[in-house]
């Protein structure tokens, strides 16, 4: 068995080795035993560690074929990030909240950016997602993600798009596990109309409050449906 800390200390100098040799995803990983050679450790800590690469995505084993760089995608981050919400110790309003905080400072810079400078036709995007959302029925959800993945596309930072995308999954299996009262369609669509006017008029300020104002509604469910209220019955919305 493998030390921790020692595979700790392998699992980084694969990392290291693979950015080195600027291997892009999809590229066959070195053989174990150039591993071995390179690294200086056994065939079993150079398995330890490329199990421990596989669960965050960082290498791909496909069976038969040997081992790639994977992808480095956030389905690890999301499994921590469900385990964080729901440890023991931590209220209902805490994990739900510390959710939002984060996602909500995101948001609110990638949002001021795109007021600053977007595409024509982003408006017109926008506005048809809300539509949508004022009609209701089940695509309501799907295009309130869409509107706000939309935003984030548009900002031009991959890494805060995938992020918000992450928060906003975690942040729905938590609300369902809570509970509480749904929000109307016209509410919903109201307060993202409200950010879409604001980024019609390239105004920052107003686009940021716009965004602080649509989470104060999602705190505001979130902790009624933690402290007890009705069962929802609207789609969820974040």
């Amino acid at each position: 068995m493998v030390r921790p800390q020692r595979n700790d200390e392998i699992t980084r100098r694969i990392i290291d080795l693979i950015i080195e040799r600027d291997l892009p995803p999809g590229a066959p990983l070195p053989t174990e035993l150039s591993l071995m050679e390179d690294i200086g450790v056994s065939r079993n800590s150079v398995r330890e560690a490329i199990k421990s690469l596989q669960a965050l995505g960082i290498v791909e084993i496909r069976h038969g074929y040997g081992t790639f760089v994977g992808d480095a995608g956030s389905s690890a981050l999301q499994t921590w990030l469900l385990f964080r919400t729901r440890t023991r110790g931590t209220s209902d309003v805490g994990r739900v909240r510390d959710l939002l905080e984060v996602r909500e400072m995101l948001e609110t810079e990638l949002t001021r950016r795109v007021a600053e400078h977007h595409r024509p036709e982003l408006i017109d995007e926008l506005e048809a997602r809300v539509a949508r959302m004022r009609q209701g029925g089940d695509d309501r959800a799907l295009a309130d993600r869409e509107f706000h993945d939309l935003i984030c596309a548009e900002a031009g930072i991959d890494l805060a798009r995938e992020l918000t995308g992450l928060f906003w999954d975690v942040y729905q299996a938590a609300e369902a596990e809570i509970g509480g009262p749904g929000a109307s369609a016209a509410s919903t669509a109201e307060r993202h109309q409200r950010i879409v006017d604001a980024l019609m008029q390239g105004d920052a300020d107003a686009a940021a409050e716009a965004v602080h104002r649509h989470f104060d509604e999602v705190r505001r469910r979130a902790k009624a449906g933690a402290y007890g209220a009705a069962p929802q019955h609207a789609p969820a919305e974040a």
